[in-house]
C-alpha cells in the first residue's frame, strides 16, 4: 500500500447489511465488488463524483454502465443530487477523519512548542524548525503536483458536446450525408460523448474514419442485395422457361 494512501473503515459485517443483501440478490458478488470500487473512487475524489463519469468507471471495472448506474440509483446505497452521487456513510467518515487530523495537528503544534521552550540547546530547536518548514514545503510541492496531474486526468476532463446542427454541418462539409450525421450523433450521445473511456474534445477528428466505415458497410450490403436480386431473377426466368417448355 502506498504511504500516502488514506484508510477508511470497512465494516467487517457490511456483507450482511440489509441494503447490501438486496443488492447482492440482484447483482451477485459482482455488484458487491462494484459497490466497494465506487466507495474507493468517491474517497479518492473527496466524497462526490458526477454521474457523467460512469462510462469511465465502468470501463475501469470491465463491466457495463447499466449495472453501475443500476447499483447507484437503486438499493439506497448512494444519494444522487444535481447529477452527482455521494455516499452518506463515506461522507461521515471523511468528516470524522478530517476532525481527527485537525486535533492531532493541534496536539503536534502544542507538543512542538513545549519541546522548544524546554530545550537546552536553541540550535537544535532552530534546526528542527528549519527541517519542519522544509518538509512542509515538500508536502505542498507534492500536493501541487498531484492536483495538476488530476486536472489532466481523463477522470476529471469533460467532453465538448456538439449540438445536432453542428454535427450535420460538419458531415456535409466532409463528404458525408445527413443519415451518417444522425447515426453518429445518436451513437456518441448514448456514450455521453466518451470514446474508450476518454472524453471526446473534438468530434470532427472522428468523421473521416466514421464516413469510410459507413460507406464500406453499406457498399457491402448494396452488392449483396444486387447479387441476390440477380439470383432471384435467374430463378424466375428458369422456372418460366421450364414451365413453357412443358406446355
Amino acid at each position: 500500500m502506498k504511504k500516502d494512501a488514506f484508510y477508511f473503515s470497512h465494516d467487517y459485517n457490511a456483507h450482511n447489511d440489509v441494503k447490501i443483501l438486496f443488492m447482492r440478490q440482484q447483482l451477485g458478488m459482482e455488484g458487491y465488488g462494484i459497490y466497494w470500487f465506487l466507495i474507493e473512487s468517491l474517497a479518492d475524489a473527496g466524497g462526490i463524483l458526477p454521474m457523467k463519469i460512469l462510462p469511465v468507471l465502468s470501463m475501469q471495472m470491465h463491466t457495463t454502465e447499466v449495472k453501475v448506474k443500476a447499483l447507484i440509483e437503486n438499493f439506497e446505497l448512494f444519494q444522487i443530487t444535481d447529477n452527482q452521487f455521494i455516499s452518506i456513510r463515506l461522507i461521515e467518515h471523511l468528516e470524522k477523519r478530517e476532525l481527527i487530523t485537525k486535533l492531532n495537528s493541534e496536539k503536534g503544534k502544542k507538543s512542538a512548542e513545549k519541546r522548544k521552550l524546554t530545550s537546552v540547546q536553541p540550535q537544535l530547536s532552530i534546526g528542527s524548525t528549519k527541517e519542519r518548514k522544509g518538509k512542509e514545503s515538500k508536502v505542498k510541492e507534492i500536493e501541487s503536483t498531484i492536483t495538476n496531474n488530476l486536472s489532466k486526468s481523463n477522470l476529471f476532463r469533460e467532453p465538448k458536446i456538439p449540438n445536432k446542427e453542428e454535427v450535420h454541418h460538419a458531415f456535409l462539409n466532409s463528404g458525408g450525408t445527413n443519415e451518417m450525421a444522425e447515426k453518429f450523433f445518436n451513437k456518441y450521445s448514448a456514450t455521453g460523448w466518451f470514446l474508450n473511456g476518454s472524453p471526446i474534445v473534438n468530434f470532427k477528428n472522428l468523421l473521416p474514419s466514421f464516413i469510410t466505415n459507413y460507406k464500406t458497410i453499406n457498399d457491402g450490403k448494396s452488392k449483396s442485395n444486387s447479387s441476390q436480386a440477380k439470383q432471384d431473377g435467374f430463378i424466375e426466368y428458369y422456372n418460366r422457361y421450364t414451365d413453357d417448355s412443358k406446355g
